[in-house]
C-alpha cells in the first residue's frame, strides 16, 4: 500500500498542525506583502486538502492541485458534503494550468516533488501563469535553509482507535548534484489491525539561495522573506518548520 493511496491515515498521521494558526500566518503575510487583495488561493500538491474548510470559513475560494486520484477523490468529497467553493484539478506540479488565475498560491509540508532545475523551471512557470501579478507564492518546508534539514524523524498520532506511526527517512542518493530519496513510512493500528503503509519519495534538495536565484532567473518571481514556525515574528532556524515566500511580478 501507497502512503497517498490511504488518505485518512495520512490525514492523522500529519494531524498535528495547527491549521487555525497556519491560516492566520498566511493573513499576516498576505496583508503586509501582497499587490493584490485576496479572495481566491490554490494549494499545490493539496493532498487530503486539511486547509480547505478552514480557508473558505474564512470567505476564500479554494483549489487544490493533487496528482493521487485517491487523495482527490477524498477532497471532492470533502467539498461535497461541506458545500464548499472549493474545486480540487487532477495534476502535476510539474507543469501544469488553471481555467482561472489565483491570487495566492501555497504548498505545504514539503510536498515539492521536483528533481531536476528544469521540473523547477517548468514548475515555477506554472505557478506565475496561475498567480495574478502582484500575488505570494508561500512555501513551507520545501527549500533547505540548513544542510542538517536532510534527517529522519519519527512521530505518533491518534484518532480514536486508531494510531499511527509516521516515520520520514531521508537520505541523499546522490550527493553531489542533491539528489535525496525519502522513505516515508506509516505503521499503523487500526482498531487492532496492523499495517504497514510505505512510500518512497525522490527530490532535488535546493538551498535557499539556490532556490531564491532560480526564482528570480525566471523574471517573473521575486524573492520577499523567510519565516519559520508559521510566525511572523519567527526567521528560520534548524529543525524549524522553515517558509520561504515569492511574489509575483
Amino acid at each position: 500500500m501507497q502512503v497517498y493511496d490511504n488518505p485518512k491515515y495520512y490525514e492523522i498521521a500529519f494531524s498535528f498542525r495547527d491549521i487555525s494558526k497556519e491560516v492566520d500566518f498566511i493573513e499576516q503575510v498576505i496583508a503586509k506583502e501582497s499587490r493584490i487583495p485576496v479572495k481566491s488561493f490554490l494549494e499545490i500538491a493539496s493532498g487530503n486538502s486539511p486547509h480547505i474548510k478552514e480557508l473558505c470559513k474564512r470567505g476564500y475560494s479554494y483549489v487544490g492541485l493533487e496528482l493521487s486520484k485517491q487523495m482527490t477523490e477524498y477532497s471532492r468529497e470533502i467539498i461535497k458534503k461541506s458545500v464548499l467553493p472549493a474545486e480540487i484539478v487532477e495534476g502535476d506540479m510539474i507543469k501544469f494550468s488553471l481555467p482561472q488565475s489565483v491570487d495566492c498560491a501555497l504548498l505545504f509540508l514539503g510536498s515539492f516533488y521536483i528533481k531536476s532545475d528544469d521540473e523547477l523551471h517548468s514548475h515555477l512557470d506554472s505557478v506565475a501563469n496561475a498567480v495574478r501579478s502582484g500575488g505570494l507564492y508561500i512555501l513551507d518546508g520545501a527549500v533547505s535553509f540548513y544542510p542538517e534539514d536532510i534527517r529522519k524523524q519519527s512521530w505518533e498520532m491518534v484518532e480514536g482507535n486508531v494510531k499511527v506511526v509516521t516515520t520520514y527517512d531521508p537520505k541523499w542518493i546522490d550527493r553531489d548534484n542533491k539528489i535525496s530519496e525519502a522513505k516515508i513510512t506509516l505503521d499503523v493500528n487500526d482498531n487492532g489491525e496492523k499495517k504497514k503503509i510505505e512510500h518512497l519519495e525522490i527530490r532535488r534538495i535546493y538551498s535557499i539561495n539556490e532556490f531564491i536565484k532560480k526564482a528570480q532567473e525566471t523574471d517573473k518571481w521575486e524573492y520577499i522573506d523567510s519565516f519559520s514556525d508559521f510566525d511572523v515574528s519567527k526567521k528560520p532556524y534548524d529543525e524549524g518548520r522553515n517558509i520561504v515566500v515569492l511574489r509575483r511580478k
